[in-house]
């Protein structure tokens, strides 16, 4: 496949860079097993607490109280997590119990194994790669510095998660565009769910779609539909 017209390739990770399975059979389940000593602790700023709470308050999707324990806090987030939700406060508290995981050694980050070879391409080639994911910047940033292929930030020019925007609005991929000063018409956006794919190239980036080991069979669509990056030539 040649995409050599475009001059910044956009990276979706779960299903794209990374396996579903680590994301959901590692990733998710050890920081289910930190909650409670992460809400213990006590380090957690009055904001990010009071959004998971209001959250929670709001969520008629969810049954129990919601409040400043320990014990609902530890309840809500395991229930975020089971139903795979992408909450700004339980992706940050995500992030941060990570991040130790990473830095103790428990966690290490898996990669496909075309990923590493494809971004030396991209640089090789003298364009930019970046990172649109619905898990936090920092979340990111620590899987591929913590990789099994060693650290990889270094190919990146920029990260972005929700922030911006819902990765199924077409004004999240406009947002990154203007943030990194790159025409749409000039950005590839690589992930695994055909309604995201939609959502970039209504704003007018284009898109592929990934067929990885585990990824959900995706509804009819037109994208390029790739099963590694091997092919791809920047």
């Amino acid at each position: 496949m040649d995409v050599s017209t475009f001059e910044l390739y956009l990276f979706d990770i779960e299903g794209t860079t990374t396996p579903i399975e680590f994301v959901h059979k590692t990733l998710f389940p050890y920081s289910v097993s930190k909650f409670g000593e992460f809400f213990r602790k006590g380090n957690l700023e009055k904001t990010v607490l009071e959004g998971l709470i209001r959250e929670g308050k709001a969520d008629v999707s969810y049954s129990k109280e919601v409040s400043d324990s320990v014990e609902t806090l530890i309840d809500y987030c395991e229930y975020l997590v089971g139903v795979d939700r992408k909450s700004g406060p339980l992706k940050e508290i995500q992030g941060r119990i990570w991040k130790e995981g990473y830095e103790n050694g428990e966690l290490k980050s898996l990669m496909f194994a075309d990923v590493p070879e494809f971004l030396k391409r991209i640089r090789s080639s003298e364009k930019k790669a970046a990172v649109y994911s619905s898990g936090s910047v920092q979340a990111q940033k620590l899987i591929f510095e913590y990789s099994n292929f060693g650290d990889l930030t270094g190919y990146f020019s920029g990260y972005f998660d929700t922030a911006v925007g819902g990765k199924r609005e077409s004004e999240s991929y406009s947002r990154i565009a203007r943030e990194l000063g790159i025409p749409p018409e000039k950005i590839i956006f690589f992930t695994d769910v055909k309604e995201e794919a939609d959502a970039a190239t209504r704003a007018g980036c284009s898109a592929a779609v990934l067929e990885r080991p585990g990824n959900t069979q995706q509804p009819a669509h037109g994208y390029a539909r790739l099963t590694s990056f091997e092919t791809v030539n920047p």
